[in-house]
């Protein structure tokens, strides 16, 4: 049976124990999948090119020999088949490739292979997502067949793409906009119009990215006063609450939320800082959205609980070892340094780690550094009686700056806007910082090669407007950081002639001497000039 006859029969007890039944595992059930699916994937490595290229002539027989044999692996260690989309030299045979930014504007994109196993896992995974995100309780959710899905995510080739294939001949749905109609317009456009559908003829489910979610109720907010809204093609119903929340608004002179006009079952959300995102999207929506993990070489491997409140991973999506963020730096540092990774029964609670997975079912990636930290959170916090750790999502590694999920910023970025500028900039450093509101923008310091004289050329702001111009001819997804979430992405401050300087004299240790983008401006500014930290 399907979703749509399982949900039509009632069969609520089937279908939670088939979809989130792996809440219910314990730790070591949940090692025992993973151990078992590895073990599979090796000899599928094996017997693949690409496996070879990466094992270098190794055998590992278990688990604990692939780990200790088996290097540590980033994309460039893939991207000479992966890029050529040479099937025959890997693991499994993909019947979709997934597609992603690899370094904001300025590097190729990624690509990495679906296996038909791959893809039945994610669609399982998406169900999941969608009964989390109107469950309120263990066994409890608010779904039926035909809801009003505003599906806000970007279109095949990128991963969210495939969620309406995966869906089609599973659970039914009516998506705002239609899927067709949706592909021809742009990302911003097609949100738009899946709001306002959803507006006349009310909302059920709503799966999209963060910064986007926040932005759209902002405006929402901001125009709910106007009185030039069309009331051409509204449901009965639907316009009932709206009039009735336009009269309440109007009484209690505030303005009309979303809150007030729909009535979402599920909410789900993605995109790096939906951490700082979250409070707000309930705030708007009355309810408190789902947030889900995924990414182009991982797919969807982590989701929320019905208390909605930390990620609980997926046992049979990859392998998970986690590299604490000491060995991470001693790494950074020393990049012969091999760091040590732990399993998902070996982690600490309350520790930080970069992500490692191994994929399963044929997939490309072994031992895959994936560029994100977690932090494994305190059980004692945890009102769920899940057994399974709980992870808050926290950021990007160093040196990569993700903006509200829409662009990646690395120095390599910066460093090409700098030289394009022509600007006089011996020194800078850039640190990832949140405004008043929680969003996102980069904080560039900089030291200019000559004393601040000319109030003209040294005036931060004219040096800001200088350098965006260079990022967004860099990166596209940089301008629309702006136009389409109203994000200032961008803030630079100067530091005194020869404070970088001063700052060396007073270090020894060689990592700081290479990069004092690790150190904050402020302890800088103090062992350059003393306590008071000079003239900033």
């Amino acid at each position: 049976m399907n979703f749509d006859a399982l949900l039509k029969a009632k069969r609520k007890d089937e279908i939670w124990q088939k979809y989130c039944g792996f809440l219910d595992l314990s730790v070591s059930e949940f090692m025992e999948i993973q151990n078992s699916l590895l073990l599979e994937q090796i000899h599928l490595f094996e017997n693949s090119e690409l496996g070879r290229s990466i094992f270098k002539n190794k055998h590992p027989k278990t688990v604990a020999e692939f780990r200790r044999m088996i290097p540590l692996t980033e994309y460039n260690d893939y991207a000479d088949i992966l890029l050529s989309k040479e099937e025959s030299k890997l693991p499994g045979k993909p019947v979709v490739w997934i597609e992603t930014t690899w370094e904001g504007g300025r590097a190729p994109v990624k690509v990495a292979p679906y296996t038909a196993a791959m893809v039945e896992n994610y669609k399982e995974a998406c169900i999941a997502c969608i009964i989390l995100a109107s469950s309120k309780a263990k066994g409890e959710f608010d779904l039926k067949v035909g809801m009003n899905f505003l599906n806000g995510m970007a279109p095949l080739p990128y991963l969210t793409g495939l969620l309406p294939d995966v869906l089609e001949g599973e659970y039914t749905v009516n998506y705002f906009p239609p899927i067709k109609e949706g592909l021809s317009m742009g990302f911003g456009q097609r949100n738009k119009e899946g709001f306002k559908m959803g507006l006349k003829q009310g909302l059920d489910l709503f799966y999209g990215l963060s910064s986007v979610i926040v932005r759209m109720s902002e405006q929402f907010v901001e125009g709910s006063g106007s009185s030039k809204t069309s009331l051409s093609g509204f449901k009965i119903s639907q316009l009932a609450k709206f009039a009735v929340a336009k009269i309440k608004s109007r009484i209690e002179d505030r303005p009309v939320y979303p809150k007030d006009v729909f009535n979402l079952k599920g909410f789900v959300c993605i995109g790096t800082d939906t951490l700082h995102f979250k409070q707000k999207i309930e705030d708007y929506w009355g309810i408190r959205p789902l947030e889900v993990f995924g990414g182009t070489e991982v797919t969807c491997i982590a989701i929320e609980s019905w208390i909605k409140d930390g990620l609980v991973l997926l046992p049979n999506m990859c392998f998970y070892e986690f590299m604490p963020m000491s060995e991470f730096y001693k790494n950074l540092e020393n990049p012969s340094y091999i760091p040590k990774t732990y399993t998902l029964d070996e982690i600490k609670e309350d520790e930080y780690y970069e992500l490692v997975v191994t994929n399963f079912k044929g997939g490309a990636f072994v031992r895959y550094r994936v560029g994100d930290i977690f932090k494994c959170e305190p059980k004692t916090k945890k009102t769920d009686g899940v057994q399974l750790p709980h992870f808050r999502y926290i950021d990007r590694i160093d040196p990569v700056i993700d903006l509200a999920g829409f662009t990646r910023i690395t120095e390599a970025t910066i460093s090409q806007a700098i030289s394009m500028s022509h600007l006089h900039i011996t020194w800078w450093f850039a640190q990832k910082r949140y405004d008043s509101q929680q969003r996102p923008y980069i904080n560039l310091t900089i030291e200019l090669n000559h004393p601040q004289n000319d109030p003209g050329f040294d005036d931060a702001v004219l040096i800001k407007e200088q350098l965006e111009i260079y990022f967004k001819y860099i990166d596209s997804d940089y301008a629309n950081l702006h136009k389409m979430l109203g994000i200032e992405p961008l803030q630079v401050s100067i530091i005194p002639y020869g404070t970088i300087d001063r700052y060396l004299k007073t270090i020894s240790h060689p990592l700081q001497k290479v990069n004092p983008n690790h150190y904050d401006v402020i302890e800088i500014l103090k062992l350059a000039y003393g306590p008071k930290g000079g003239r900033a």
